[in-house]
């Protein structure tokens, strides 16, 4: 019998203030102007963000939704278990809502918490379609003053052209967030960056960054900054319940009155955690308490990870006090090591003993808790158990604070995560391991899962009835926000039976992390990364039940981007010469078309295949035309290989159909930020090399010395 029965049977009788709580709104276009600049944006009732819902455990919420746009759309309720159809990603489970058309969600609550709600097509989150929910215990009484605080980041430009400029350049965005790496600063920063940019180098990882885009503005709320009213400020705090509805976005968030009390995370309580500041990831959510004071009006401020911006939220009535300033990270003299914020490495032998544990002994009781959610006057498990697959009584709790007065100058990782109850998964189950390494290629921008993207690995597949452990390593230079629909999951850690429960969980670069959930459901359920343009791109897989799946080849193709090839251009004007790239790329593909002429008496034509194996060999085969110097024109055939060197030098292995052999070596050196050298050279004896000064990310003035076309000066053009 599925858990949702039997909480139906045992638990929801025993609420007598159920109901039907019915929305309905309008999905629409919306002129913002949040900048200076106007723009089109989309909202849900005429909303950014979205207006709140609310519902009690054993409500029904009933939301109908009618698509005003010129688009398809839809809902997916992030972090809430319910039916799979009414999970809302399209194709896979819920189909879409058409332009024109209606659609009602409906399905029965069945735990409490703080949650979202967003679209799951294209790139809608970052035009505006996101809204929170607050669902809560059926007899609840608000002991304290609560206030929903919506993160979210926010550019002009249109979101298709913004993944658009990521496939372009790795650095893209670097010159508009002023967070270019160069040469002269690395000096700057002494022995330890220049240790780290050349093991860096050697390893073949670029230049680092902790985001992709460079956002225009940061909100809370839907505003760069905010205010709350605080009705009674003699109690002495009040909830705020923070989300992180973000596209892509990071934040450090830091109260200005003093510690913040973390009381729940993913909607999931926990042990009462003090901390000065907190790193919330995308999509994650965090109840936290806040100390308030009359004639005080403290800021709760959320800086993006990268120092590029924040939003601010200013909590009471009369005197502003500002919060701290984080300041922007120095990327020179982070590392790897650095940039892993998870679980401390003495964690390992607990988790061992903690899985040698789960296969071998029975479910336990849940344990007695020693807190509460201050607003829940009830503290159950069931909504739970689609972790631990059991069952229990709500147990009537009252508000307590933190025993310990320690406080957490910096949670930036899931150590300090304890769950209020046991959330060990039952003994007598077999166990199913899953490794997914999280991959990927800045440099092309295309991610994925063990070196392959959802369109060539679409599926993992488990089995009702057992327990699903996914091992996740990241073995790329960013974070990822990892979120599976349908389920919450243990977090590992060094609480080992009280390790907590989520739904979305942060895999730092180079980190590892492991999660666990009883396979209780049916079907087929997203698993993602939740920076939108990482799962755009390829991180994501669908979750399938063998037995009851209804994935399909024709599914797989739905939900898919409807945009698959990405085209980047150059062009390169010379006094003496030109020189024109053209490249459309896929995920594994791309087709390489380069001219190169004096414009008088010589030329030379590529055109290329390629397929790349990993983002460091491609495969390539194609034609070669030439003509030089009035030289008879000829054609030849080549294929090869491109491999990325270390200290990040491209090189090009390639044989004619002559049988001739040729190796060319070229990099590109930035020595400042506007400043930079490139070199090309191969074993004919041909030498390119010069000095460009960049005067924006698309455009930069040249100086070039060639042995085929001279010395000369000129423009080099990104589009």
């Amino acid at each position: 019998m599925s858990v949702r029965i039997l909480y139906l049977l045992f638990v929801l009788p025993a609420f007598s203030f159920a109901a039907t709580v019915s929305y309905e709104f309008d999905i629409d276009t919306k002129p913002v102007n949040i900048t200076g600049t106007p723009v089109e944006a989309l909202s849900i009732a005429d909303q950014i963000p979205a207006p709140t819902l609310r519902a009690r455990v054993g409500d029904t919420l009933r939301v109908t939704f009618n698509n005003r746009l010129h688009e398809s759309t839809s809902v997916h309720w992030h972090g809430i278990l319910l039916p799979g159809n009414q999970d809302g990603v399209p194709y896979l489970n819920t189909q879409p809502i058409a332009p024109g058309a209606s659609h009602t969600f409906e399905f029965p609550i069945l735990h409490s918490g703080t949650f979202w709600y967003h679209s799951h097509t294209e790139l809608q989150i970052q035009r505006g379609v996101y809204g929170s929910i607050v669902l809560s215990e059926p007899n609840a009484e608000t002991l304290l003053q609560e206030e929903v605080v919506l993160f979210s980041d926010w550019i002009d430009e249109d979101a298709e052209q913004v993944l658009a400029n990521l496939k372009k350049a790795d650095d893209f965005y670097a010159y508009k967030k002023d967070t270019v790496q160069s040469w002269d600063n690395v000096l700057a920063n002494g022995r330890p960056a220049i240790r780290n940019r050349l093991n860096s180098a050697y390893t073949r990882m670029g230049p680092m960054d902790l985001a992709d885009v460079a956002y225009d503005a940061f909100l809370a709320n839907g505003q760069r900054e905010s205010a709350v009213s605080v009705l009674d400020s003699s109690a002495g705090q009040i909830k705020l319940r923070m989300i992180n509805g973000s596209t892509s976005s990071y934040y450090d968030v830091e109260y200005a009155g003093g510690p913040m009390t973390i009381v729940a995370a993913d909607g999931q309580n926990v042990e009462p955690i003090p901390v000065q500041r907190l790193r919330i990831s995308t999509a994650e959510t965090y109840d936290v308490l806040v100390p308030v004071m009359t004639g005080q009006a403290f800021e709760l401020r959320a800086t993006s990870i990268d120092g590029t911006g924040h939003s601010s939220v200013f909590v009471g009535d009369g005197q502003r006090v500002p919060a701290p300033d984080v300041p922007p990270p120095n990327l020179y003299l982070m590392n790897a090591m650095d940039m892993n914020m998870n679980m401390d490495m003495d964690m390992d032998m607990d988790m061992d003993m903690e899985m040698e544990m789960s296969h071998d002994m029975d479910m336990p009781m849940p344990q007695s808790q020693t807190a509460a959610d201050s607003t829940d006057a009830t503290d159950h498990t069931a909504h739970q158990q689609n972790a631990t697959d059991a069952v229990a009584m709500p147990v009537p709790q009252q508000m307590a604070m933190p025993m310990s007065s320690d406080v957490i100058e910096h949670m930036t990782d899931y150590e300090h995560l304890q769950a209020r109850v046991s959330t060990v998964l039952p003994g007598n189950r077999h166990w199913r391991d899953v490794d997914l390494t999280l991959t990927g290629s800045m440099e092309r921008y295309v991610w994925s899962f063990n070196g392959k993207t959802s369109r060539e690995e679409a599926q993992v597949l488990i089995r009702k009835g057992e327990n699903v452990r996914f091992h996740l390593s990241n073995d790329t230079m960013m974070h990822h926000p990892l979120h599976l629909h349908g389920h919450f999951f243990r977090v590992v850690n060094q609480h080992g039976e009280r390790s907590p429960l989520k739904h979305t969980v942060n895999i730092a670069p180079m980190g590892q992390v492991i999660i666990e959930f009883a396979a209780s459901e049916e079907e087929d359920w997203l698993f993602h990364c939740h920076n939108q343009y990482h799962m755009k791109t390829g991180m994501n897989r669908v979750i399938s039940y063998e037995d009851s799946s209804l994935f399909t080849e024709l599914i797989g193709k739905q939900i898919q981007p409807d945009k698959r090839w990405y085209r980047i251009d150059e062009f390169h004007l010379m006094s003496q010469f030109m020189d024109y790239e053209f490249t459309l790329s896929d995920d594994r593909h791309s087709f390489d078309f380069e001219l190169d002429a004096d414009m008088v008496d010589t030329y030379e034509v590529h055109l290329l295949y390629n397929y790349h194996f990993n983002r460091f060999v491609s495969g390539f085969a194609g034609m070669e035309t030439r003509e030089h110097h009035h030289d008879n024109s000829h054609d030849i055939t080549i294929a090869g290989l491109n491999v990325t060197l270390p200290f990040m030098i491209d090189s090009e292995w390639r044989v004619d159909d002559h049988g001739e052999f040729r190796l060319e070596l070229q990099s590109d050196v930035r020595l400042t930020k506007r400043f930079g050298f490139d070199w090309r050279w191969n074993t004919d004896n041909e030498r390119r090399y010069g000095f460009n000064y960049r005067l924006s990310n698309r455009l930069a003035i040249t100086v070039h010395s060639d042995t085929e076309y001279g010395d000369g000066i000129g423009m080099q053009f990104f589009f």
